[in-house]
């Protein structure tokens, strides 16, 4: 189907939704892996999501990060506060785009320093794709958002790096572990990422479950311990404070027992008494004793407290404008006649506390029930000007001897009551140490109280509930609540650390895994590529090598260690006149049916000769044969066998040499070798001696010109007779023919012989010739003797050709009998040797210039028929030179020794070819 401009723009806005929906949908699931008490998560799924689609689909699809991120912190901001306000859609926003441009900058990086390479198929690209990608680029979110978090006042400054650390941690752990999940699914090249299907998303899939069930149940140890640990300090604060009541409830019915145990208190009694009390419970505003006055004894009540020194004393009420006023007329008055701290309460003296409606009937409470009471929450103005809340407390005091079973009887005998106002915010905070009072924050109300005025300490009221724990106190037959709930504070000194480490291990666990997991692919990938790139290399290797053996010129076959034949190339099935893949299986032996081919084949292929076999493996051993045809007819070839090893199989390769045309050039060249001795120099030998005849007179005198002329005819005889002569040696030499007697003999007389030899040829020259070296006569060696002479005389004559004019060669012998040698070295000092024709110097035919082979006589065969001829004795030729000052000569011989000559002695002498 062929995409439109329409269908391209739709599917872009599709996977921008999904993107946008898939990232704040894992925002808001990351909550339930959320560590408590608030929302650090260990891993934030979401950033690994982003990066990774985005690497995968271009940058078109950064709009739907943007939105799937503002989402999703509306969702948080939504679960945590239960409401979204202007704070939270500026916070979202700023998050949104801190998310966008880490995406972004991530992306970038991996691609810069990858080359636009996503296939991770190396290590070097694994490790930057997740240095990059994840450590370094979700810096970048994590710095914004967290300060405008600060910022806005929703994270306090001092959490601000605890928040940060947390931000940055989730979001490269996401990376890490989310990121090659996306890679797996969308990532390119396709058949890298789609073969890590298994090996790599599987894996980390599984890793990552485990990891999350593991944290989940981790952090549900650890909450269910928190909450023991909190409930024990609550319900120990609990504990102290209904402790702390109960000791105000006990101050009271002392003194209710001090009234009982007296028939009279006086001022200075009661404030005596409560003195101390008042010292050591900071809470209580005041004690006071509150006797029952009847109508008719309010008179002398007054007249009595006037007697006392109190001017102007009167019972009182509060009209409506909160103004104390005389008390209007009633049955009973509740004045208060004795309080302490009286200067700081002094107001209060003779305050009718029954002239209102809640002190009235906590009053009438305690009297019929004979027990303290409470009333409800107060209101009362400190002296800094504050408001407090606060409740009186009532001690009911009857008169001595009277019953007081009955509520009817109780009524009878009550005389009054004994009053303490308590502020109850202050009574909790008594029994606060300053480390709880940093890590609890508390709620205290009056159960019995609705609203907010029966609240009197409430430090919890913005904090979420789940870690709220609640106990009753009952006082003054009141009940009230207390709430208590860990701070900020708390819970920085108590930090599940084990759920810290079970998450973060475990996910650095996975998203090392995850990098193994794509190392280990890669390079499995790269093997395969390797072995396919090799196998096909193999492959065409084979190729090439069968067609190179097919079309060899030379026939080539292998056997094993049993001489049969598993493969022949088409030239040796031409030349054994089989037909193709028939040679293969025959025994080697079947083709070489005469006696020495079945020695030198037995000797190189049977099993019996394995050892001489392991010292040969990788040498090649040449020799002429004669091979059967299929035809019956033998042909001459030249076998060369090696022996390979493969592992453990043992092969052997044998090149099949067709020697037939080689065979017919030797028979042809040696006709003519033949006929060149006998049918050209003869002849020659007769020119040349009659030349020689006419040139030294026979004949007559021969007129000058006449006589120049046989002259240089009988010098070019010579010359041609020579030639002839080094042609025939040569090719002895080559092909075999040429004989070598071996003698042992003195080495003084044949170096004296080759001298005499070559003094006239000296003198001709006018060059000398100097010996100053003379030999140890117990010297020998063995050697053919005129070969010997020949190779020497080559060497003079050479030395003697190249000296100028009037010069002089010397002769040097040197014995080595450390090494059992002698050398002979020829010295001339004439023109010497060029560089660049040294490494020819005893090739066939070869000298520096053909001014020089006419100018010197040459043949260019002297010193290579004198080096092959050394060599068949044993010996070795060498050389030094340097241009225009001459040069040295040398050859080295074995010297004989003792053994060697008793050895001789018994053989005279022998012939080789």
């Amino acid at each position: 189907m062929r995409s439109t401009p329409e269908s391209d723009t739709r599917q872009l806005l599709w996977q921008m939704l999904v993107l946008a929906i898939l990232y704040a949908a894992l925002g808001r699931l990351s909550l339930m892996l959320a560590i408590p008490p608030g929302y650090s998560i260990a891993i934030y799924p979401s950033a690994g999501v982003a990066l990774g689609m985005v690497l995968t689909g271009g940058y078109r699809l950064m709009p739907g990060v943007a939105v799937g991120a503002f989402v999703a912190n509306l969702l948080i901001n939504l679960n945590i506060f239960g409401s979204i306000n202007t704070n939270a859609l500026i916070a979202s926003t700023i998050v949104a785009a801190g998310a966008s441009l880490q995406t972004l900058v991530g992306c970038k990086l991996v691609l810069k320093k990858l080359h636009d390479n996503l296939a991770l198929d190396t290590d070097r690209a694994i490790f930057q794709f997740f240095i990059y990608g994840g450590v370094v680029a979700c810096l970048i979110n994590a710095s914004i958002s967290v300060t405008a978090l600060v910022a806005l006042g929703v994270i306090p400054w001092q959490d601000f790096f605890n928040n940060w650390i947390g931000w940055w941690v989730g979001d490269t752990f996401g990376v890490l572990t989310i990121t090659p999940i996306i890679m797996v699914i969308y990532g390119k090249p396709r058949e890298i990422w789609y073969a890590r299907r298994w090996s790599v998303l599987v894996p980390l899939l599984i890793c990552l479950m485990l990891v999350i069930t593991a944290f989940a149940f981790t952090r549900y140890r650890e909450e269910q311990k928190q909450q023991l640990e909190f409930r024990l300090k609550a319900e120990r604060i609990g504990q102290n404070l209904q402790n702390k009541l109960d000791t105000h409830a006990d101050i009271m019915r002392n003194i209710e027992r001090l009234y009982a145990s007296s028939l009279q208190v006086s001022r200075s009694d009661f404030a005596t008494f409560v003195s101390h009390t008042l010292q050591s419970q900071k809470a209580i505003s005041f004690l006071s004793w509150v006797p029952r006055v009847d109508l008719e004894q309010r008179q002398s009540f007054e007249v009595t407290v006037l007697r006392e020194g109190f001017a102007n004393y009167q019972i009182q009420e509060m009209n409506e404008f909160n103004q104390l006023v005389e008390v209007s007329v009633r049955d009973e008055y509740y004045p208060i006649r004795y309080i302490e701290p009286f200067f700081d309460n002094h107001q209060m003296f003779g305050y009718d506390m029954g002239s209102t409606t809640a002190r009235k009937i906590a009053i009438e409470d305690a009297r019929d029930s004979g027990h303290l009471t409470v009333t409800d929450p107060l209101i009362s103005n400190e002296t800094d000007g504050r408001e407090q809340l606060h409740v009186l407390l009532f001690a009911p005091v009857y008169e001595n001897g009277k019953p007081q079973e009955t509520m009817e009887q109780r009524k009878a005998a009550f005389s009054g009551t004994a009053v303490s106002m308590i502020r109850m915010a202050d009574v909790v905070r008594e029994i606060l140490s300053n480390e709880d009072m940093r890590s609890v924050r508390i709620k205290f109300y009056d159960l019995s109280y609705p609203g907010k005025k029966g609240i009197f300490i409430d430090e919890i009221s913005g904090l979420t509930p789940t870690y709220l724990f609640q106990s009753t106190i009952n006082f003054g037959g009141r009940q009230f609540a207390l709430l208590a709930q860990p701070s900020s504070e708390y819970w920085r000194t108590h930090v599940a650390w084990i759920t810290w480490i079970t998450m973060i291990g475990g996910l650095l666990f996975t998203g090392l895994l995850g990098a193994y997991l794509l190392v280990a692919t890669a390079h499995t990938f790269g093997i395969e590529n390797l072995v396919a790139q090799r196998t096909a290399e193999l492959h065409d290797s084979e190729e090439r090598l069968r067609t190179i053996l097919d079309n060899a010129a030379e026939g080539i076959l292998t056997t094993n260690e049993h001489g049969i034949i598993e493969s022949a190339n088409r030239s040796a099935e031409v030349l054994l006149k089989y037909t193709h893949g028939s040679l293969r299986g025959r025994n080697m032996f079947s083709l070489f049916p005469d006696p020495e081919s079945l020695q030198f084949l037995t000797t190189h292929l049977h099993t019996t000769n394995r050892e001489r076999q392991f010292e040969v493996a990788g040498k090649s051993e040449r020799k002429e044969l004669l091979a059967r045809q299929k035809d019956g007819h033998d042909v001459p070839v030249e076998l060369a066998i090696t022996r390979v090893r493969l592992g453990m199989q043992v092969l052997y390769v044998i090149i099949v040499h067709d020697l037939s045309e080689k065979k017919r050039v030797e028979k042809l060249k040696n006709e003519f070798v033949s006929a060149v001795s006998h049918e050209l120099r003869t002849p020659l030998t007769s020119i040349r001696g009659v030349l020689g005849l006419l040139a030294g007179g026979v004949a007559g005198d021969i007129p000058e010109k006449a006589q120049s002329m046989l002259v240089m005819a009988n010098d070019n005889a010579k010359r041609l007779t020579a030639l002839i002569n080094d042609l025939l040696d040569f090719e002895k030499l080559e092909y075999g023919s040429m004989q070598f007697h071996f003698e042992t003999l003195p080495l003084a007389e044949l170096i004296d012989s080759s001298l005499q030899s070559n003094l006239g040829y000296a003198q001709s020259f006018d060059i000398g010739i100097q010996y100053d070296s003379p030999v140890d006569p117990a010297a020998q060696v063995r050697v053919d003797s005129q070969r010997f002479v020949q190779v020497l005389s080559n060497l003079l004559s050479n030395a003697i050709k190249f000296s100028r004019p009037h010069g002089q060669i010397d002769v040097r012998v040197t014995l080595n009998h450390d090494q059992n040698q002698v050398r002979i070295e020829v010295q001339d000092y004439g023109i010497g040797i060029s560089e660049e024709f040294k490494s020819s110097i005893f090739q066939k035919f070869t000298q520096e210039d053909a001014k020089a082979a006419r100018k010197y006589a040459g043949t260019g065969l002297g010193l290579s028929l004198t080096k092959t001829m050394i060599e068949k004795m044993g010996g070795q030729i060498g050389f030094t030179s340097t241009e225009n000052l001459g040069s040295c000569f040398y050859i080295t011989l074995p010297l004989v020794t003792a053994v060697t000559v008793a050895t001789a002695a018994a053989t005279p002498s022998a012939t080789e070819a």
